[in-house]
């Protein structure tokens, strides 16, 4: 099945052009991740970590996001779009509540999920039960350093998707699939019950073609970001090319 995401940061370059590509994404892509502006956003690439610190610059809050992710959810059930929406965070932004706290602030906006970028799956435990109660996805992880057992772990125990890591860094890389990552993303396939889909490094066409060969899907964030600081416009038509590429 074919599951393709788009990543914008949240409220960023401002909340009405945040909104504005939320709605135009959710017209071609079966999920968003939503960005929550981090002081060390330590996946990031520079084009990200750029535009979270000028998000948190002009003043966005968790709470500014979590509000317009409830009109984007909204958005989403008035117009009978089977789509989803994923925040994308770090584990100190989830421990400054307590977690129980923070996850139910976050089911509340009507996401379906969250993604914790720097908690690896043996440290998911504490944060999984509390989305568990609330109904939420826990997105896990298989890296280029997963091993056998830990790609059958993840796959027995994971829900919503299984986010392929393509390469060792952070995002907005050049998308390179050597052997090791691709005999990965084969023996992930071969254990996943539930879509894989392959992010960092998504920048264009080529790429597209590449994810969608080895998984199920694709995640593109850099290359939108930057495509939404030249305009709403231009987003759109480089959006409109790649839908044209995904089939």
């Amino acid at each position: 099945m074919k599951y393709n995401g788009f990543y914008l940061v949240g409220n960023y370059p401002d909340e009405e052009t945040f909104l504005q590509a939320a709605t135009i994404g959710l017209h071609y892509f079966d999920f968003m991740e939503v960005g929550l502006p981090f002081s060390d956003p330590i996946a990031d690439g520079p084009v990200l970590a750029s535009a979270s610190h000028k998000a948190l610059q002009n003043g966005v809050t968790t709470d500014n996001v979590l509000n317009n992710i409830k009109k984007i959810k909204d958005y989403i059930i008035n117009n009978n779009y089977n789509k989803k929406i994923y925040i994308m965070t770090y584990a100190n932004k989830v421990y400054h509540t307590t977690i129980d706290r923070t996850i139910a602030l976050f089911a509340d906006s009507g996401v379906d999920g969250i993604i914790l970028a720097d908690v690896p799956y043996k440290e998911s435990a504490r944060f999984k039960q509390y989305t568990d109660i609330y109904h939420l996805d826990y997105i896990h992880f298989i890296t280029p350093e997963s091993t056998h057992t830990q790609i059958q772990q993840v796959c027995a125990d994971a829900n919503g998707f299984i986010y392929a890591i393509s390469m060792r860094g952070t995002t907005g890389n050049t998308l390179t699939l050597d052997n090791t990552i691709i005999d990965i993303l084969q023996l992930t396939k071969q254990y996943a019950k539930i879509p894989v889909v392959l992010g960092f490094g998504i920048q264009n066409n080529h790429d597209v073609q590449q994810a969608l060969h080895y998984t199920d899907g694709f995640i593109i964030g850099t290359a939108l970001e930057k495509k939404l600081e030249e305009g709403l416009n231009e987003y759109k038509q480089f959006i409109n090319q790649l839908q044209a590429h995904s089939g």
